[in-house]
């Protein structure tokens, strides 16, 4: 008769699964780095020695990882001699490891692991005094995570299914005679501005964002584009009045309520900058209305290891910061929204495994 593992081999079991899920990430974000998956998309498949040469890393370490990524099923080979054998990345790998605009484009998460491994000494003494732990602290990589890990949303669902669910907005936006103007609250890398002036080629986008380092990626991001001109990135705290009197027939704020030090005042700088008949537009996480624990839910899992982190500390780093962290739920966003002065708070009818979206009346 087979005995069942007790609780005790059974956590053990989780935490080094875990564990083997960490490495793994951070081959993946070696592969990212270092240019290693772009190669190995090619239809022709490449040597060890080959990859080596055409990215510029040493060959030694290049085996090493080829080993490891090939072990992992996150590349194929054709034999098992690796210094003779070629290797390319499976189906479904340029999708999911080099293709920027994928829907199921995911390599940047392993950034997230590298920021917080330079972050952790920072978070230690957080926890330890209560302050909070700025996004420099998690470096470059955190700022470029956060942006490329929601930019395949952006690209491929911001106007053609969140837009489109809000046919008034829809239409104003469409609007060639009368150009509308967009705000986008809390930009990080500027891809959601990018993406909306893209389809809309009458609109115009101020971004705005606290962080220096967001801002300076935003607008490398819009240089870089065809929207240079209509895209515009400027530092600013967001809890304070934006800083002229324009007036916006849509301010977004995406992903990003649940960081703010002040989410609140946040909120009620969007209402105060709205034009007559404008809209607001919160996308923020789909967290489950009460806590469940445990749960098998990997989503709900990832909002809850996050939040302790990432969202949290880096919300705290204000004086007298109160910042709701990762798991917010819809009827903390409702009083947020109340609270910043809005009538009334309508869930939008977008089926979303990781958002909930919001509209905001004033």
């Amino acid at each position: 008769m087979t005995q069942q593992p007790t609780a005790a081999e059974e956590l053990s079991e989780r935490i080094f699964t875990a564990g083997v899920a960490a490495a793994e990430l951070a081959g993946v974000y070696l592969g990212v780095v270092l240019g290693l998956y772009r190669p190995l998309a090619d239809p022709a498949n490449l040597t060890c020695a080959e990859l080596a040469a055409c990215t510029g890393v040493d060959r030694r370490y290049a085996r090493e990882w080829l080993q490891g990524q090939v072990i992992s099923g996150f590349v194929t080979t054709s034999g098992p001699d690796l210094e003779t054998a070629t290797f390319s990345l499976p189906p479904g790998g340029r999708d999911v490891l080099v293709d920027e605009l994928s829907p199921t484009y995911l390599a940047a998460l392993a950034q997230f692991p590298a920021a917080l491994g330079r972050a952790m000494p920072a978070l230690v003494r957080a926890y330890r005094s209560g302050s909070g732990v700025p996004l420099d602290e998690y470096g470059a990589d955190g700022v470029t995570a956060q942006a490329a890990l929601n930019r395949p949303a952006y690209h491929n669902e911001l106007a053609e299914s969140w837009i489109a669910a809000i046919p008034d907005l829809a239409a104003r936006l469409a609007d060639r005679d009368h150009p509308a103007r967009v705000a986008d609250l809390g930009c990080g890398g500027g891809w959601a501005g990018i993406s909306l002036a893209v389809r809309y080629p009458q609109i115009t986008v101020d971004a705005y964002d606290a962080d220096r380092t967001s801002v300076s990626f935003a607008r490398r991001n819009a240089a870089d584009s065809d929207v240079a001109d209509r895209v515009v990135a400027r530092v600013h705290d967001l809890a304070e009045p934006l800083p002229d009197e324009t007036r916006y027939d849509l301010v977004m704020l995406l992903e990003c309520v649940h960081d703010m030090a002040y989410p609140a005042r946040v909120l009620a700088t969007a209402r105060n900058c709205l034009a007559p008949d404008g809209v607001v537009l919160v996308m923020d996480e789909a967290t489950d209305d009460e806590l469940i624990a445990p749960t098998d839910d990997p989503v709900q899992r990832f909002f809850g290891a996050i939040s302790p982190i990432w969202c949290l500390p880096q919300g705290r780093s204000a004086p007298d910061a109160d910042p709701v962290g990762t798991v917010i739920r819809a009827s903390r966003m409702a009083e947020l929204a109340a609270e910043a002065g809005f009538d009334r708070t309508e869930i939008l009818p977008i089926e979303n495994p990781f958002y909930r979206f919001y509209r905001m009346r004033a």
